[in-house]
């Protein structure tokens, strides 16, 4: 794997993946990264340019990119340097903040990065369990169980001194001359971690109900009981709406809590600016087709003036000729033109700034193309290495081949000063979701009856009907160093939609 280059897929939702990429960020250094997504496309489904142009694509990509999340662990949120939680109450403790507009705003900052924080770092952990829980079941006589039941303390204990710390600052923001905005930011902070660890400990509670030994198993699942108990409470004294009621729809407690993810992430967004890339070499692409045109018709009209005079019948037909192939050698040239440099002109270039709009952090352009299969890299074959069946599903006439192709650059000069009140940022995420609603269109039913003898007597069978569309990413870093990987993704599709994702391992 790229050092410089993070990768994770998954579902989103029925008729969406979502591909977060990582891109690393150098100190002062400029970074140049290229990504060529290609997508291996059953002719089956009937994707080609005419039914599948660009514009069709790019409506199905859906792009956000953010500052890469900040990282802590657990325990230093209550008593790390870094931790938006410290920064907020060494604020707090400065006289004069209240007057402060500037103060105001770096309140807020801090009050979201520190429920963003909180929700990486849990993330973390949890991975970090499922490491060694694997451990665990790799080595079934070693003492690993220990390291597992520290990270559930740990979970316990870390979460109830973060919020502890930050509901005891409520005294300080409950004052007649608090500005609205700071106050308001700091009852969604309040109830955005309490979902954050009631959701925890949910999780948590099935890792110790599945994974641990009896002899631990029942303590720690009363007290994760408990903690999810007494944050639904505490939410309910505060008058917060996002309580799970078992007889209920709960449509307001989902609702509120995906608001308040997404009012704690805005803080990382940055701002993008689309615009269409190679429009002036469109033009002079233009300009260059018409003088060609011109020539020829000036040339023309010259000749037979000459010849034959002016005002005369053969010159007259000259300039009609003339005109007539003006425009096909226009239009011929501009195709002509156009497809020599295709290979290095983009179809959108967006400007990345901060959410200030006042300094630029880098660019990215992008484009999408049908290619023929002589145009994919060999390396990028190898990794589809397709098999006879796949041939045979697709009646021997190969698929068609999708290139979506991003060249992203990025520098981040004097970061303190951009990014103030942030900790150190180490990267970038670009996260794209892709519909493959279109992909569906032309699908069979996906269940199908076929029938088995059994004893003598027919069976009905139910089967279903799946279809395989293979995504080959090609990363390449640029700058500094250049390094080249490929990795393969199977998406398995059926008529309702995704069936399921499949990373398939490098042969």
């Amino acid at each position: 794997m790229l050092e410089t280059i993070q990768q994770s897929v998954k579902h989103h939702d029925q008729y969406q993946i979502e591909i977060k990429l990582d891109y690393e960020l150098h100190a002062d250094q400029k970074t140049r990264y290229q990504i060529a997504t290609y997508f291996f496309v059953p002719q089956s489904l009937g994707i080609t340019p005419q039914t599948y142009p660009r514009q069709t694509f790019y409506q199905d990509v859906q792009s956000h990119i953010r500052l890469k999340t900040p990282s802590l662990n657990l325990r230093e949120f209550a008593d790390g340097a870094r931790s938006p939680l410290r920064n907020i109450e060494a604020i707090v403790r400065k006289p004069g903040w209240l007057g402060d507009t500037a103060v105001h705003n770096q309140l807020i900052t801090q009050m979201k990065l520190l429920s963003a924080m909180l929700k990486s770092a849990l993330r973390e952990h949890f991975m970090l369990i499922e490491r060694r829980v694997e451990e665990v079941q790799a080595t079934p006589h070693g003492k690993t169980h220990y390291l597992v039941h520290n990270l559930v303390d740990e979970f316990i204990t870390e979460s109830a001194r973060v919020t502890q710390r930050y509901r005891s600052l409520l005294a300080d923001f409950n004052l007649p001359h608090v500005p609205p905005a700071v106050f308001t930011a700091f009852l969604f902070t309040d109830e955005s971690l309490s979902i954050l660890i009631e959701e925890s400990a949910v999780e948590m509670f099935q890792i110790v109900d599945e994974y641990l030994k009896k002899t631990n198993r029942e303590d720690y699942k009363i007290a994760l009981s408990e903690l999810t108990l007494r944050e639904a409470k505490y939410r309910k004294t505060r008058g917060f709406e996002s309580i799970l009621d078992p007889d209920g729809d709960n449509e307001t407690y989902l609702y509120r809590a995906s608001i308040l993810k997404k009012y704690a992430s805005s803080v990382l967004f940055l701002n993008t600016d689309v615009q269409p890339d190679g429009k002036y070499w469109e033009q002079l692409i233009l300009s260059l087709a018409a003088g060609l045109a011109m020539v020829f018709a000036t040339a023309v009209a010259f000749y037979f003036q000459l010849q034959f005079g002016n005002f005369t019948l053969p010159f007259f037909i000259a300039l009609v000729i003339g005109y007539m192939f003006k425009d096909r050698i226009k239009e011929i040239s501009r195709m002509m033109f156009a497809q020599r440099l295709e290979n290095y002109l983009f179809d959108r270039r967006i400007t990345i700034r901060t959410q200030d709009r006042q300094h630029r952090l880098g660019t990215l352009r992008e484009k999408v193309r049908f290619i023929h299969e002589d145009d994919v890299p060999l390396s990028v074959l190898r990794a589809r290495n397709r098999d006879h069946i796949t041939e045979i599903s697709n009646e021997g006439r190969g698929e068609y081949i999708i290139c979506y192709t991003k060249e992203i650059e990025l520098q981040i000069k004097n970061a303190e000063e951009i990014l103030p009140g942030f900790p150190i940022i180490t990267g970038v995420n670009d996260i794209l979701r892709f519909d493959i609603r279109h992909f569906l269109k032309k699908m069979a039913e996906p269940v199908q009856e076929r029938y088995l003898i059994q004893e003598g007597e027919l069976v009905p069978l139910l089967c279903h009907k799946v279809y395989h569309v293979n995504l080959i990413a090609r990363y390449k870093t640029m700058q500094p160093g250049i390094n080249k990987e490929n990795r393969h993704l199977r998406l398995i599709l059926d008529q309702d939609g995704i069936r399921r994702l499949e990373k398939v391992p490098h042969v």
